[in-house]
């Protein structure tokens, strides 16, 4: 096996960050194919390790997943080098497109656009949603029961939902710890951290202390730390604060945020830059990315070691199968309300079935076709 430099890793994951299309799953498939069997920077057992970590922990799997990479390989220095070059070009990409949304957002070819991105959106977090659950509840009739209430609330309050993963995972502990999967039963890799006391503090500073930059920064970090999977998953929380809480934006905005953040590379958790630009300008782009990401880092370098050696445990195996059975039924009832305001129409139903329908037809198409072929039937009809 041969060690990449930082310098090595930053270039890659420059890259990859600026060309990384097709979700979580594409993104770890590359990570496998390039740092596993053509640069051997990783075996075979750590990259499975990283892979595992990244899966059952809060954070954009494929985000994560990165971060771990350089963690093995350099420590903390390593792990901060790849989160800031895997966010970095997705990051300018989008704050580039939310200014050119700002400005045109009233232009009649931009609402077309939108007017037939947003079905197509909606059926992609139902088909994300129904893959999360699908592999997340199987045949667990308990774990659907925790779904299903958690969908339920999510539709009936709209609002404060930490104390609902909160409670998904302590009954977890109780319900699904004796059969719940472990999350790794491996010895911690041997590398020491390295500028412990520099991580947080140096990812604090990028927030300006301006607007409502605070305020962005405390809620996505809130929000990174019960993202599981794809990032999609980060619509069930965010939705119901920003638009129906704090009513920064309203649903058709968030909704061409979710769209956005889709149709650019590297994770898709890249919507809370643009939510972040809409609210409180670049300080608030940047306030939102480091709060979103900011876990994933936190996670990777105190937690990751502590994780490989307890995570086989039991009650953490199954505090963390509470919460991500509490996701999919947040996921859900999330969906049903942003979908509720977006198919208004014969249009907008017919496009939503057929997004829906597409993969029994075609399984290969990748998801910014689909988001492309929206947008252009939109553009057609409204413009």
């Amino acid at each position: 096996m041969k060690a990449p430099s930082v310098v090595d890793l930053v270039r890659y994951f420059l890259v990859l960050g600026a060309t990384g299309f097709g979700g979580p799953v594409a993104l770890a498939n590359s990570m496998r194919r390039d740092l596993v069997e053509r640069r051997g920077w990783l075996d075979e057992d750590s990259y499975d390790r990283g892979l595992a970590i990244a899966t059952a922990c809060p954070g954009p799997m494929a985000y994560q997943l990165g971060v771990y990479c350089g963690y093995v390989t350099h420590g903390v220095l390593g792990a901060l080098a790849v989160a800031v070059a895997f966010a970095a070009p997705p990051f300018t990409i989008v704050v580039a497109v939310a200014a050119l949304y700002e400005r045109f957002s009233g232009a009649g070819i931009t609402r077309g656009l939108f007017y037939g991105i947003g079905p197509v959106v909606v059926a992609l977090i139902l088909r994300a949603s129904w893959n999360l659950g699908r592999k997340t509840l199987r045949r667990d009739y308990g774990a659907w029961a925790v779904a299903g209430v958690a969908c339920a609330v999510t539709v009936a309050l709209q609002q404060e939902l930490t104390w609902l993963f909160l409670a998904a995972g302590v009954l977890g502990i109780v319900v699904f710890a004796p059969r719940a999967k472990p999350v790794a039963s491996v010895t911690a890799p041997p590398v020491m951290p390295k500028l412990r006391g520099f991580a947080l503090p140096a990812l604090l500073g990028l927030v300006t202390p301006s607007g409502l930059a605070p305020s962005l920064f405390w809620f996505f970090l809130k929000t990174g730390f019960l993202v599981f999977g794809s990032g999609l998953v980060v619509v069930s929380f965010v939705k119901t604060y920003v638009v129906d809480q704090y009513h920064w934006l309203d649903n058709q905005t968030f909704v061409d945020a979710v769209a956005i953040g889709m149709i650019s590379p590297g994770p898709v958790v890249i919507t809370a830059t643009f939510v972040g630009y809409a609210v409180d300008g670049f300080a608030g782009a940047v306030a939102a990315t480091a709060g979103i990401f900011l876990p994933s880092i936190v996670l990777t370098i105190l937690a990751t070691p502590l994780l490989l050696r307890y995570g086989s445990h039991p009650r953490v195996a199954g505090f963390v199968r509470g919460v991500t059975v509490a996701v999919v039924g947040v996921l859900a009832g999330t969906t049903y309300l942003i979908g509720r305001p977006v198919i208004v129409d014969g249009f907008t139903a017919a496009l939503l079935v057929v997004v829906l329908a597409a993969p029994f037809v075609a399984k290969r198409v990748p998801e910014q076709a689909y988001v492309a072929l929206g947008g252009v039937l939109g553009v057609a009809l409204r413009h």
